[in-house]
């Protein structure tokens, strides 16, 4: 690894010798002003506020300038807050596109939005870019050239890598002003501009914009003093300056606009250009013929605003991650099934996928330093992604499956191996069975058996390990006997050590690790008076940014281990694997911990899943490794290449690393390698000791002193660590990493025949320094896209690239999918050429495959109910409480994970109500199974129908159209759950009369009905709240594959997919139990009509505000959670703003708030407290009872309390 390092004599920082290698005359000062309106789109606000108010102020604002000011250039990022312009602003969008064509409103940045770019994964930031160009290119007939990125948090040695990979030429930021100290020399940057090297050695063109809040007031800027002086501190004798606001988008203001047009007719020592974001990258091109241009080679992280936000919302990271991971998988099935023949490459569903949680990327989304509030939408698409990838997963492997011999004595079970190399992995898998067996034998594709333990059985359902072999980016078939049955026992034993061929540890009485031994090597890994623990800092402020940062002087305190109520249990001791369970407490939080020692292939490798039900404030968590091993310097992934860090310093102590983290002996002798599946803030203390950062919660003061209850939760997450002999094979490691966080996945299949046999490889790569990191479709040919990194980071590689197909074209592309040279290949194989640290990718096409068609039917539906509406005519559909489906949103078809289906007309009626009805099916027909779609037209919760085919009844969950699908359970703000539906249509906006509803999401839900043979009809739940909207016969030669391991977690409290279902709860008021209230308007609108159970009815009050209601209920009652239904159906604008639910336990007490929602848009208020509260006394107080912040007319129809 090459130190950064400025690589111009330390002159050219000096302003008073910049051009000391020059004699020629001084040429004219260069001002570039890029005016630009930084847009965070969510931070102290949600999304929904940034796409009404801030993307409207942001178009408005500038297409008035653009027209009054004819020198005026606007610069703008991010793909998504363009798509929202398109779809809430339409006409002004096509202004927006006038002035792009005419070269005035520049499209900055080129990726869908101006993402954070240490968290994400290379892959990520490649995609971002990908997705950003491809809507540029579609919509404006144009491409970016740059990163911008003003304001994000520091900035990885991988950026200019990933820069050049996908074309671009620069990089600007004002970022770096922000580091508290000086990183080189007297400065806190390189320079201000000049050439940044990447990693693999490509290069960029680096600047620095300064504050993009800058203003001026009508003067000539040709004559500013201040701009002056900043060309002044380059040797180029220029200043790249960006004006105009932040963070909440808008424009520059009119003064600064027109000063800058003075400026550029001005006579002053400054020649003012009104320029475009990359202007000044392309006037030095080509680079390498200026050799004026400073040059630096590393990376560029922050000592401030950029250490606590590595951690910060950590179901955010482990979701991100996760997508990253499930994307690139069901991507990788999608295409082998595709070029088989059997399923087409969903291209639109992936794509929408990665679009939707790549845009929560954003600094202060992914980073973990907005309001709580904006989490509710980010945890809803990141678990809509994470579904809607799994569903793509499955029914691709299914659509594979098909072709694969699956004829096997027991139960044939298929894995998925989605990494380019082959994998031997333990995979936990559970499969149905009707009692504990006795015994467990599992045979592999060869017909070998290979190792296996029983685990645990409960729900009909037996749990167990696998050591299963797939081939590269292939499937194997397995084949699982079970034998017997036994009764269930407990297993725990008390045990404070555990070991298997490789390992021996040994825990103290606390549960820390006092000694884990290496015994191939004669190893001891503990520094000697030392544990591998969970350190807790029990002081942790941060008053000035907290989620965003830890300081330096609370790491330097001595962390102390966790002591309270310790339990240690050997709760596995199988030939397979052996885990000692360690459980204890601090004050209400609860931590278990499950050490994992493995044999055969894994047996290397030390697995610590964690557990943790976190409640502490005022602390940080970290996993501790002091290492028997001394080495001032440890190696830090970074998702391309890796990069050596020292001990922790004022301007570099928590630091940020991808999937891995290495501590190897300086003699060479010994390493330990410490990998993770979500995690990214690292630090060093000493030369020995390596430490993970796993949740950070700051105590605050003044500023954001919401955040001192951060990441209050249940969370889980694995770290793993391997011991290794000699020095860091990087590559090595780069594969253990891959395999633990891209684990093998198992699904059940019914037994057939099939022409793949029993294995199957899509492709692969015959050198472990070039790994596959890619295979898609590409987003505009059909062309298939495979990406390749080298990961050695020593020498250049060359590989050979197999797959299944013979090639038939092949040419290699950049990073946003052009063409960009020739490519060898011959037969089913690519030569690949690359150097250490590089990314290639290349665009093939293969044989075709005979296509499989499906073979289905429409089934005709008697629609009764209009559901979807037009803009222009919002008010003519009401699927629930005057709100309708945006029917510019809806395709006329739609396919959902292989089954096609086409939506009625969107003026006519196009929804069925489930009331009893019968559906005959064809005569004579051959179908097995019927597909519909179908939503619950309620405004939260889900309802129950049972649906009847021949003698076959089906009970059916059916989801509300509208709300959330998933959360995570932040304590004190949201629970978490997840609905089971398969998510087949996701409107981003819905309609009512007011207009339209932004990122308030529609949905359609796809349910499968099994048909018996001979059935002649199907008939419908008696529940009119379940809407049907398609249906489609089809006739399947095998059921669909079920997934048997588990694809992704929820991260919440044990895993499971909760169901919001519509299950009775009791409401504890009785209008018996009202004794006060503010008013009402009439005998037909009293305080006793809210709890009546009858939503047709309300209280009315227009009396001043604030209006309330005082129930006492007789005696003290445990209070979980309230419901308010309010009057959308009246009007949008009647929908209460703002209100509390407030409690006491006696007449002389003051009212404590219990809850309450402020900026309320919800027609129906649906809420837990996060905990149980005790009181006697209630009211309902209601402080903005409409959406109009001036209104005062309270309208609230039903209210409940449980």
């Amino acid at each position: 690894m090459k130190l950064p390092v400025i690589l111009l004599a330390s002159a050219l920082l000096c302003s008073g010798s910049m051009h000391a290698q020059s004699a020629k005359p001084e040429k004219k000062a260069k001002a570039y002003m890029v005016a630009d309106a930084h847009l965070d789109t969510q931070w102290n606000w949600d999304v929904q506020t940034t796409i009404k108010e801030y993307v409207w102020n942001t178009l408005s604002r500038n297409l008035f300038l653009l027209k009054k000011y004819p020198d005026y250039i606007f610069n703008f990022e991010g793909g998504v807050k363009y798509a929202w312009m398109k779809e809430y602003f339409p006409s002004e969008y096509e202004q927006l596109k006038a002035f792009v064509r005419s070269g005035r409103w520049h499209i900055s940045g080129s990726s869908w939005e101006a993402s954070d770019v240490l968290v994400p994964s290379v892959e990520s930031s490649i995609r971002n870019i990908l997705l950003g160009q491809e809507y540029y290119r579609k919509e404006f007939g144009t491409e970016s050239t740059d990163i911008f990125l003003p304001d994000c948090f520091g900035f990885g040695w991988t950026l200019p890598t990933i820069a050049k990979h996908c074309g671009l030429i620069g990089f600007s930021s004002q970022k770096l002003d922000w580091r508290n100290h000086p990183f080189y020399g007297e400065s806190k940057h390189p320079f201000m501009l000049g050439l940044w090297k990447g990693i693999d050695g490509s290069s960029i063109m680096l600047a620095h914009g300064y504050d993009y809040g800058k203003r001026w007031n009508n003067i000539d800027l040709s004559e500013d003093k201040e701009l002056l002086g900043l060309t002044k501190r380059t040797p180029l004798n220029t200043v790249y300056r960006y004006y105009g606001t932040g963070d909440t988008g808008g424009s520059p203001s009119i003064g600064s606009v027109s000063s800058v047009e003075k400026g550029i007719k001005g006579n002053g020592p400054l020649e003012i250009i009104s320029a475009t974001s990359d202007q000044l990258f392309k006037d030095y091109l080509p680079y390498e013929k200026h050799s004026e241009l400073p040059v630096f080679n590393g990376e560029l992280l922050m000592d401030v605003h950029g250490t606590g936000w590595y951690t910060s919302k950590a179901a955010m990271k482990l979701y991100n991650r996760q997508n990253e991971l499930l994307g690139d998988a069901a991507e990788r099935a999608a295409v082998a099934a595709d070029w088989l023949g059997i399923a087409g490459y969903p291209g639109e569903s992936l794509t929408e996928a990665w679009k939707r949680f790549i845009f929560h990327q954003f600094h202060d989304d992914l980073t973990g330093t907005s309001i709580p509030r904006a989490y509710e939408f980010s945890w809803n698409d990141e678990l809509l992604s994470l579904k809607q990838f799994s569903g793509v997963l499955t029914a691709s492997v299914g659509a594979g499956s098909g072709k694969m011999d699956t004829r096997v004595k027991g139960i044939p079970v298929v894995f998925y191996n989605a990494l380019g190399f082959p994998v031997t992995d333990v995979a936990e898998v559970a499969i149905e069975a009707p009692k504990f067996p006795k015994g467990v034998s599992v045979y592999n594709a060869e017909g070998k058996q290979v190792a296996s333990q029983l685990l645990s059985y409960r729900n009909g359902t037996v749990y167990l390990l696998i050591e299963a072999t797939v081939p590269a980016t292939g499937y194997a078939v397995y084949d699982v006997r079970l034998s017997g049955s036994q009764k269930l026992a407990d297993s725990f034993v008390s045990e404070t050590t555990v070991e298997n061929s490789v390992y021996k540890i040994s825990l103290d009485k606390q549960g820390d690790i006092i000694s884990l031994y290496d015994k191939k090597n004669n190893k001891e890994l503990v520094k000697d008076g030392k544990s591998i623990r969970l350190a807790l800092f029990t002081e942790n402020e941060s008053y000035n940014w907290p989620a965003w940062e830890i300081l330096k002087k609370t790491i330097d305190r001595a962390p102390v281990s966790i002591t309270e109520d310790v339990k240690m249990n050997l709760c596995e001791n199988g030939a397979l694997r052996k885990t000692l369970c360690i459980e204890k407490r601090h004050g209400k939080s609860l931590f278990r911990q499950y050490i994992r020692l493995y044999e055969g292939e894994l047996a290397d490798r030390i697995d610590f899943y964690n557990e943790i039900d976190w409640q502490s404030t005022n602390a940080l968590l970290k996993a501790e490794f002091p290492l028997n091993v001394d080495n001032e310097k440890a190696t830090y992934d970074l998702g391309i290449g890796s990069v050596q860090r020292g001990n922790n310093i004022l301007t570099a102590y928590e630091v940020y690393a991808q999937y891995w983290a290495d501590l190897t002996d300086s003699d060479g002798s010994y390493g330990v390698s410490i990998m993770n599946d979500s995690k990214y803030g690292w630090d060093k203390p000493d030369n020995h000791t390596l430490r993970l950062t796993l949740l950070h919660t700051p105590e605050t003061k003044n500023n954001y002193p919401y955040q001192d209850r951060q990441d209050l939760g249940y969370h889980t997450f694995t770290y793993s660590l391997v011991g290794h002999a000699s020095g860091l094979d990087k590559a090595q490691v780069v594969k253990e990493s891959e395999v633990l966080n891209q684990r093998l996945k198992a699904f059940a299949a019914e037994k057939h025949s099939g022409t793949l046999g029993k294995a199957f490889s899509f492709a692969s790569s015959d050198n472990s320094n070039v790994v596959i990191k890619a295979l898609k479709k590409a987003e505009s040919s059909d062309e298939y896209v495979v990406r390749v990194y080298e990961t050695g980071g020593k020498a250049p590689q060359n590989a050979v690239l197999t797959f299944a197909g013979t090639i038939t074209s092949a040419v290699e592309a950049d990073g946003t999918e052009k063409s960009i040279g020739s490519a060898d290949f011959s037969g089913n194989q690519l030569e690949v050429s690359i150097q250490p640290n590089s990314i290639r990718t290349y665009k093939v096409r293969f044989n075709d495959n005979k296509k499989e068609e499906l073979r289905c039917e429409q089934l005709p539906l008697n629609y009764d109910r209009k559901c979807f509406s037009w803009n222009e005519f919002r008010w003519e559909a009401n699927f629930e409480a005057g709100y309708s489906y945006a029917a510019e949103l809806i395709p006329a078809d739609i396919t959902v994970n292989r089954v096609p289906f086409h939506l009625e007309t969107k003026e006519e009626m196009n929804g069925m109500l489930c009331s009893g009805n019968t559906l005959q099916l064809p005569a004579g027909h051959s179908y097995n199974r019927l597909y519909i779609l179908a939503a619950a037209a309620t405004a939260e919760e889900d309802v129950r129908g049972v649906f009847q085919a021949g003698k076959n009844l089906q009970e059916i969950v059916v989801p509300s159209y509208t709300g959330f699908i998933g959360q995570w359970g932040h304590t004190g703000h949201t629970q978490g759950y997840l609905k089971d539906a398969e998510v087949a249509y996701v409107g981003t906006h819905r309609h009512s009369a007011e207009g339209d509803h932004a990122y308030e999401f529609t949905y359609m839900f796809k349910f499968a009905i099994d048909i018996p043979a001979k059935a002649t009809e199907v008939i419908l739940p008696d529940n009119k709240d379940i809407v049907i909207f398609a249906a489609t016969l089809v006739e399947e030669p095998y059921a669909p594959v079920k997934a048997l391991s588990t694809l992704f977690q929820t991260a919440n409290e044990d895993d499971t997919s909760l169901q919001k279902t519509a299950e009775l709860k009791i409401n504890l008021l009785k209008p018996e139990h009202i004794v006060a209230w503010s008013g009402y308007t009439n005998d037909n609108e009293k305080p006793a009509f809210l709890i009546d159970g009858n939503e047709n009815t309300k209280w009315c009050d227009t009396s001043m505000l604030p209006n309330y209601i005082d129930f006492d209920l007789g005696m003290e009652k445990e209070i979980s959670g309230w419901k308010m239904v309010n009057a959308a159906q009246e009007s949008y604008s009647y929908i209460t703003g703002s209100c509390f639910l407030q409690g006491r336990n006696n007449p002389n007490e003051a009212w404590r708030t219990l809850d309450f929602v402020t900026g309320n848009k919800q027609n129906v208020i649906n809420r837990s407290l996060g905990k149980t509260e005790k009181v006697r006394y209630l009211r309902l107080l209601v402080t903005q009872p409409v959406q109009a912040a001036n209104g005062k007319d309270t309208r609230i129809y039903e209210f409940a309390v449980f």
